[in-house]
């Protein structure tokens, strides 16, 4: 059996630290800007009462246009607009699984905060807010980082 010499033990260590480097670097969770509402957040409330079940409650306002998430019940899809805090969501498709009664009335909340947002903003404290006309809240949600 022979041994690999040192010569090759060092070249082996120095390709995996640059591969350990590099698998940190892609695994870091990124950040969008303060006051950025594109990205990932969970949704923390929905109408006018927090939502009990927020494992999979979730919104990702993509940088395409196109929303996802999850209503704690469904995935969902959609296309938005943003201009400046005017927000726009489009019709919004769900999946259609059979869910508890509280996370089907969870998901009508928040199915019914997204048909009545009208503006989006996040506060000074990090907290994304959806209002609707008569700038009444409808949905609150905390950053998530991606990838979530």
């Amino acid at each position: 059996m022979t041994i690999p010499g040192p010569f090759f033990v060092r070249a082996w260590h120095a390709a995996g630290a640059i591969t350990l480097l590099a698998l940190a670097a892609c695994a870091t969770p990124t950040v969008p800007p303060p006051g950025e509402v594109r990205g990932a957040w969970r949704i923390e409330q929905a109408r006018t009462e927090p939502l009990l079940d927020r494992r999979q409650a979730r919104l990702d306002f993509g940088a395409d246009g196109r929303l996802t998430g999850h209503t704690s019940c469904n995935r969902l899809t959609a296309t938005y607009t943003l201009a400046g805090d005017k927000l726009a969501v489009g019709p919004v498709a769900t999946t259609r699984m059979a869910c508890a009664p509280l996370q089907l009335e969870q998901e009508d909340r928040v199915l019914t905060a997204l048909e009545l947002a009208r503006t989006a903003r996040v506060r000074s404290d990090g907290l994304l807010e959806l209002r609707d006309e008569d700038g009444r809240g409808v949905l609150r949600a905390t950053r998530l980082p991606e990838p979530y």
